[in-house]
């Protein structure tokens, strides 16, 4: 079997994860960490999908003896005079797999726990030497420049992942980084000693409560202590030089009255912190004998917590392309342009989601320079130009009502109705079986647009399979599959087709049956669990297009994806 030589920059998660996916896929990896393991890092709440790929790299048993904190759930105070809102992760166990709940850690032994694995699994792990320079220059091969022990040596390796973080080496020297004008925020945050508040279905969760200058994260973590966090726009940081972040800080805090409600009278037992410039991406993600991971490549926002997700998504990711250039070398450019294309597409997913939420709760806050940057109002908004999902927001003009920039917020609003608490304020008597009405008269409006399509266009002439890659779930081989598209390339990734369900819509696209129809025929070629799914993301994409009986359009409102979360794992 090929085998590669692949070094990675940075112990944390994408480092950790990247390298025990190489390390199940048959390579060789030496890991380099310039720090000393424990070590303090922000971002301890955690999504199902992390859970998943855990889980699959056989840490399970390790994670559970840890006894983490469960987290059931995202909770948000969002929006003034707003009942709460609870983002279950409830899902159906349709894989050993999928998770309904994540977990709330101390980075510091997190962190620790992944890394000591990847040295007992055999993996070479160097703490205490930061690699300071990366040489992209030869062919064949990548040179790295490391500090050990107050020398400098050097080390080759056939690929490079820099997952060094937000200071990652290959990142900074590419120079390819580029920051965020929409969430120029920055937090200031400290920790407090605090038994969790409730014991029934909110045991557990993440709150994120909105206030005049911002808002703020309350996350339960390990040994009954509470992280505490003020996100503020960054011109707030004058004050906070002229006050001193302590001051800053509680002063601040008070401003928020619901947070205060829930911290009662509840201790600050730590230092407070501070993090800016944090919202950027990259032009490019992997090219060569390079990969961008994690922070190192980008991050959007701590709303939704997706920090350690994104990371862990992109590290699997980035593995299995590796493994697939080393076993089809001959398939080096396309394997990059898949890594590019995933990673981009799963970091925009997160950004307008995120600005979907901003929007929302600008609209119901007090005026402030906070809120009204955060709202997205015009189809030229100069700070979203680099953005794909803005531009196709705006492409899709006023004749589709889902898709104008006027009813942007309207997104953020239907996900919250389906989340809201029946009470307006937080109470313990809060049961995750009270969304379920909702949930239902959601699913019931959805399939009755649905049902009411005679009439499907096809976007193009054309029906085609292309050829397009995936991970897949237990192996993590990256694998060639096909999806759907139309001649012009616009395309659904989402879920791998065959030339019997190709020719279902090459016959619509010649005949133009309706929604029943076309579910039938689905179902007959054993697509009938995935039907739906498969009509709705192909509206999405623009590949479909409804209308009923009077020659309407039939209007199914876009959905914001949140990558990480039920059952559509993208790795």
């Amino acid at each position: 079997m090929a085998r590669s030589k692949v070094a990675i920059i940075g112990g944390g998660p994408a480092g950790s994860v990247a390298g025990l996916t190489l390390h199940k896929l048959g390579h060789d990896v030496t890991i380099y960490e310039r720090s000393r393991f424990p070590r303090y890092r922000i971002g301890e709440s955690l999504l199902p999908g992390t859970m998943s790929i855990l889980n699959r790299l056989g840490l399970q048993e390790k994670i559970d003896a840890q006894n983490y904190v469960k987290k059931p759930s995202a909770t948000f105070l969002w929006g003034q005079d707003q009942a709460p809102w609870t983002f279950s992760f409830a899902a159906p166990k349709v894989r050993p797999w999928v998770f309904d709940h994540a977990v709330q850690v101390k980075r510091e032994e997190f962190d620790k726990l992944l890394l000591d694995e990847a040295r007992n699994r055999g993996i070479t792990v160097h703490e205490e030497s930061p690699v300071t320079d990366v040489d992209l220059s030869r062919p064949d091969r990548v040179v790295l420049t490391v500090r050990r022990g107050g020398e400098t040596v050097t080390a080759e390796s056939d690929f490079v992942i820099d997952a060094g973080g937000s200071g990652g080496p290959l990142a900074r020297k590419l120079g390819v980084r580029r920051y965020d004008e929409f969430y120029r925020n920055f937090a200031v945050w400290s920790y407090f000693r605090l038994e969790d508040p409730f014991q029934g279905d909110l045991k557990g969760t993440t709150y994120s409560i909105t206030f005049e200058d911002g808002w703020v994260w309350m996350i339960p973590v390990k040994d009954d202590l509470y992280s505490v966090g003020l996100v503020v726009d960054r011109s707030k940081a004058a004050e906070v030089r002229e006050r001193g972040a302590d001051e800053f800080f509680r002063t601040t805090l008070t401003k928020c009255v619901k947070a205060m409600d829930i911290l009662g009278g509840a201790e600050q037992v730590d230092e407070v912190r501070i993090v800016h410039d944090w919202s950027y991406d990259t032009e490019v993600f992997s090219a060569d004998r390079f990969f961008l991971c994690g922070d190192a490549a980008c991050f959007t926002d701590p709303l939704f917590s997706q920090g350690v997700h994104l990371a862990s998504q992109s590290a699997v990711s980035a593995a299995a392309a590796i493994d697939r250039i080393t076993r089809h070398g001959d398939e080096t450019d396309e394997v990059h342009a898949w890594y590019n294309r995933t990673y981009r597409e799963a970091y925009e997913q997160y950004h307008q989601f995120l600005a979907s939420f901003y929007t929302f709760a600008s609209f119901t806050e007090p005026d402030s320079e906070f809120w009204r940057k955060r709202r997205i109002t015009e189809s030229d908004d100069e700070r979203l130009t680099r953005k794909k999902w803005f531009e196709k927001l705006v492409d899709n003009g006023p004749e589709d009502s889902g898709g104008t920039v006027a009813s942007f917020r309207d997104r953020a609003s239907t996900m919250i109705s389906i989340g809201r608490h029946q009470r307006p304020e937080l109470s313990d008597e809060f049961s995750e079986a009270e969304l379920n009405a909702a949930r239902v008269r959601w699913i019931s409006d959805l399939t009755k647009r649905l049902n009411s399509i005679s009439r499907f266009r096809w976007t193009g002439g054309k029906a085609v399979l292309k050829p397009y890659y995936g991970v897949e779930p237990t192996g993590f081989r990256l694998e060639r599959r096909e999806v759907l598209a139309n001649e012009e390339e616009l395309d659904m990734t989402q879920y791998p087709m065959d030339e019997e369900t190709r020719q279902i819509f090459q016959d619509l696209a010649e005949e133009e049956f309706g929604y029943r129809t076309l579910v039938k025929r689905l179902g007959a070629v054993g697509r009938q669990e995935l039907s739906t799914q498969i009509v709705v993301r192909l509206m999405e994409t623009g590949l479909l297009t409804g209308y009923d009986d009077n020659g309407d359009k039939v209007v199914v409102q876009g959905r914001l994806h949140f990558g990480g979360v039920g059952v559509e794992y993208e790795v």
